[in-house]
């Protein structure tokens, strides 16, 4: 329901929370029943296990590429298919089975998430500085759940079953957590924290700051560095990193990666029109741009214009 930031991304992220929110409430019920939906809320807890591991999956990659409607049919649909199956006919007999399938299931999605999580850890560090934590919590706890499912099969308890019970529950911790950072990713709450409350610049050191970053970008063109990072562009420009930050935050309402990504967009448009490139592949554009995913080069460009760089080209000629 969020009506900032990508829509595809709100609702995958929507759908995996109302996952955990009906486990956490088959918890509770458990406990303390409130309702006599104790049947109805087993049938379906059953099953939306099988989402947490395809959502948190399709959303780490939304963050590096776009994602194809074929993309999220193939890892949602078949378990909506198993998920129905069972609910409409109750085939209990075998929803043990089933629970510690989801469970592996859980298990490979986390490892694919973590896997591509580091391989382009360099090209968004702010965005997977902090999901990874998330999945590495997550990744314990399901392991932790496995083993105790495990064992209880040999007939040995490791933990009291109301503990073993409200474990699901203790899952929906780095997913809540997920879901408050990108929630606040645009202050869509109204939090807006006070920053650079002990680093105040004067005026003139904000306007003096402020020119040699735009010279830097402007006539030397630093931003056509491959993997430039704000740390690399302090030592270019002789200038503290925090200090980049607050005076591009504050004077421009941008961060240094958007900012970056701002030149490097502006620049491909360019060479893309440019006659004398008209022998360069589409990829060589992009890292003649700053660009050095491909990938990810044709999913900030079609955000930023609606088109693909070949349509764009195409358009304007």
């Amino acid at each position: 329901m969020k009506k900032k930031g990508e829509q595809l991304l709100n609702q995958l992220l929507g759908f995996l929370c109302f996952c955990f929110a009906i486990l956490s409430i088959r918890t509770y019920n458990y406990f303390y029943p409130f309702s006599d939906l104790e049947s109805v809320l087993i049938r379906i807890s059953n099953h939306v296990v099988w989402f947490v591991g395809p959502l948190l999956y399709l959303y780490v990659l939304y963050h590096d590429k776009k994602l194809t409607s074929k993309l999220v049919f193939y890892n949602i649909f078949p378990y909506f298919l198993i998920a129905l199956f069972d609910i409409f006919f109750n085939k209990r007999d075998h929803i043990i089975h089933l629970q510690i399938i989801s469970i592996i299931q859980i298990s490979a999605y986390l490892l694919l998430s973590i896997k591509h999580s580091l391989k382009n850890y360099k090209e968004s560090k702010q965005f997977f500085s902090w999901i990874l934590p998330s999945l590495y919590t997550m990744t314990f706890l399901v392991s932790l759940y496995l083993i105790v499912h495990i064992f209880k099969g040999f007939g040995s308890e490791l933990f009291p079953n109301e503990l073993r019970r409200s474990f699901t529950s203790l899952l929906a911790i780095p997913i809540f957590y997920i879901a408050y950072k990108e929630m606040n990713s645009d202050n869509e709450f109204g939090i807006k924290p006070t920053k650079y409350k002990s680093s105040l610049l004067s005026n003139e050191t904000t306007e003096q700051y402020l020119r040699a970053i735009e010279k830097a970008m402007q006539e030397e063109e630093l931003f056509l560095i491959k993997n430039l990072t704000l740390q690399t562009f302090s030592r270019l420009v002789k200038i503290q990193s925090r200090h980049i930050s607050q005076v591009i935050n504050q004077n421009l309402g941008l961060s240094f990666s958007e900012y970056l990504l701002k030149y490097r967009l502006k620049e491909a448009k360019k060479n893309l029109l440019d006659p004398d490139n008209k022998n360069l592949s589409i990829f060589g554009i992009a890292q003649n741009s700053g660009f050095s995913s491909n990938s990810r080069f044709y999913y900030l460009f079609k955000k930023e214009t609606g088109l693909t760089p070949k349509q764009y080209k195409d358009k304007k000629r």
